[in-house]
């Protein structure tokens, strides 16, 4: 996975989309870009989706069964007080449709049909934009760790630390979300374009990282038994 996949990869999104064939087809462009995707094919079974887990962007149709997308939207704005970035898909192309969707609550908007290259373009912008930083970020800092992504220089309590290539892009990403579980999968996504040389070998990365940072002081990387790893708010 290349460096732009792997800053993404831990970033979830919510794709609503009555037509199965191309639901399916804008999960698979999404993932392989380094997304973690699910899907719904209602409105209804969004808004459940919605309330009971927190996605980083919604891509949504606005002709849906049940409730349609506008609905979809105002609730999300309106009842659940969901700031997440919003493209609207539809064919729908007038410009007062576009006024509508805006004014619901919407960020960006696709007509059908679309190049799903182009989807993954502004779905990228919308999340930088959303994150308030240029491109990749520049600092991460989580307690006495901080991280220059730009210089690929990491500090504990002002004092610089070197850490390995792996090392480095998994603090990466457990900076970008502090306090969020990071999955093992989205992990292996990122230090392993074509997967992982043997099952133990993001255990043993991860170690290494947790042993340097340790004789600098941080003991902040939490594992979860079974599921990844997240930074706590241990010092």
């Amino acid at each position: 996975m290349d460096r732009d996949s792997a800053y993404y990869s831990a970033y979830s999104i919510l794709v609503v989309e009555d037509d199965a064939a191309l639901a399916g087809n804008v999960r698979t462009a999404l993932t392989l870009s380094g997304f973690l995707v699910d899907a719904v094919y209602d409105g209804n079974m969004a808004i459940h989706a919605l309330a009971d887990r927190k996605f980083d962007l919604l891509v949504l149709d606005i002709g849906l069964p049940g409730k349609d997308g506008l609905q979809v939207l105002a609730h999300l704005r309106d009842t659940l007080n969901s700031r997440i970035p919003v493209i609207l898909l539809t064919a729908r192309g007038s410009l007062e449709d576009k006024k509508v969707g805006f004014t619901v609550g919407a960020d960006d908007y696709l007509t059908k049909p679309f190049a799903l290259q182009e989807l993954v373009y502004r779905i990228k912008a919308l999340l930088r934009r959303a994150d308030n930083r240029p491109g990749f970020l520049v600092e991460l800092c989580h307690g006495t760790l901080r991280m220059s992504v730009r210089n690929q220089q990491v500090w504990v309590d002002g004092k610089q630390v070197h850490l390995p290539k792996k090392g480095m892009l998994i603090l990466e990403l457990l900076l970008t979300h502090p306090g969020r579980l990071i999955s093992r999968a989205s992990l292996e996504r990122a230090l392993w374009k074509d997967g992982p040389p043997n099952s133990d070998a993001l255990r043993s990365q991860v170690h290494i990282l947790r042993r340097i940072l340790a004789e600098h002081g941080y003991a902040g990387i939490e594992t979860v038994s079974g599921s990844g790893w997240r930074l706590s708010d241990a010092k």
